[in-house]
């Protein structure tokens, strides 16, 4: 899967990626009280406790600079095989 660059210069585009990462955030927090409030860990909610932490790596890999992005790598290649 070929992902176009996020353009820097683009002030909607950062404006909407930010707010993507913001209701990450909130997400993943709602998750945990529906995981903590549970008895027993549910395997569902625990997927996709482990889906959002991926979309908030792949987002902040997208608002990282384009020269620091090497720095960390793409969060996709981190991925097992076949996940994509």
């Amino acid at each position: 899967m070929k992902r176009s660059p996020v353009r820097s210069d683009d002030p909607m585009t950062l404006a909407r990626l930010h707010a993507a990462l913001d209701s990450v955030f909130d997400t993943e927090q709602v998750m945990a009280q529906i995981q903590e409030s549970s008895a027993v860990p549910q395997p569902t909610v625990t997927r996709v406790r482990e889906l959002v932490a991926e979309a908030r790596e792949l987002l902040r890999w997208m608002l990282a600079r384009p020269e620091a992005r090497h720095l960390v790598g793409d969060p996709l290649d981190r991925q097992e095989p076949g996940v994509r």
